[in-house]
């Protein structure tokens, strides 16, 4: 095959995107493909330039902004060109975690309680959302992925300067009741859930710097949970794959509290591929090393053509 990989591009996760890219490109030249890689500042140029367009399939690995929201996804379908992940309409509805948390509620799949606050709200806002919480809560970014802006249960002083810094993301944040507990993970490949995955960070939550740098977490696939809460995070998956209308591969992440009840945090349609992401991890649990993953991946786009197809296939 012919493959363009896109990587890196212009977002907040430009760096783990580029890992995210290399690893894809050089697993799919060890298995005898073509590639070329493409770090598109421009999006629509970089899809339309002549190397991209003489390609057979596109591997999309621009984690965060245009490459996980659809429109990047659109676009492709746009040239007739076939591409690995989710169809526009599922990228954008799991990149919008308000949107995602609406519609796991509505298939019964518990999730913490949250507030959604505006860019141009103020502090005192705020922090009368989170009193209404109670307890200890999450604020987050809408729309961003590799917990970047997370911040784990601030104090109301903190609040107050976390939205008063002039350097704060614009755009809508999510306020959400902190779960205590135990961080889950369910990688899903072509609709089926893999073994769930327990992240233990050594210090701190899973923030980026515990992500992305080797050694800074632990991860136990399979997770020692009861088999009861396995089975029931699987459903919780197969019920979100369809409704959404994933496609290829997704993670799905959990909050597992003290009595052993899992809520939804968020979906992911294009979990990082480097040596410390989730997603190659629980694909091994299933037969697949990392380069045969990668190919397999390309090669389901390849068959499937370009247009998107609702069912999750």
């Amino acid at each position: 095959m012919r493959v363009a990989v896109l990587r890196g591009g212009v977002s907040s996760e430009r760096e783990i995107s580029l890992a995210t890219g290399q690893a894809v490109a050089e697993a799919l030249r060890g298995r005898g493909h073509e590639v070329i890689e493409i770090d598109p500042v421009d999006p629509v140029a970089a899809c339309t330039t002549a190397a991209c367009t003489t390609v057979e399939v596109v591997f999309v690995a621009l984690h965060g902004g245009f490459g996980e929201d659809g429109r990047i996804q659109a676009l492709l379908e746009l040239m007739g060109k076939p591409y690995v992940g989710s169809p526009p309409r599922a990228c954008a509805l799991s990149m919008d975690k308000v949107l995602s948390k609406h519609l796991c509620r509505s298939l019964g799949i518990a999730t913490a309680e949250w507030k959604v606050l505006e860019g141009d709200e103020t502090a005192d806002a705020l922090v009368a959302a989170a009193a209404e919480l109670g307890a200890d809560v999450v604020l987050k970014p809408v729309d961003e992925g590799s917990a970047i802006g997370v911040h784990l249960r601030p104090s109301a002083e903190e609040l107050r300067r976390i939205w008063d810094d002039p350097s704060r993301r614009p755009g809508r944040w999510l306020l959400e009741r902190y779960i205590p507990g135990r961080e889950l993970t369910l990688p899903m490949v072509w609709g089926e859930p893999t073994p769930v995955v327990e992240i233990r960070p050594h210090e701190g939550f899973y923030d980026y710097r515990n992500k992305y740098t080797p050694g800074r977490s632990e991860y136990l696939c399979p997770a020692p949970i009861d088999a009861a809460v396995a089975d029931g995070l699987a459903a919780a998956g197969r019920r979100i794959w369809r409704e959404l209308g994933l496609r290829d591969m997704a993670r799905i992440d959990f909050r597992l509290d003290e009595e052993d009840r899992a809520f939804f945090l968020e979906i992911n349609t294009l979990p990082g591929m480097t040596a410390t992401s989730l997603l190659p991890m629980g694909a091994r649990e299933m037969g697949l090393d990392f380069p045969e993953f990668c190919e397999r991946l390309c090669r389901r786009a390849l068959e499937r053509g370009p247009a998107a197809r609702e069912d999750g296939s």
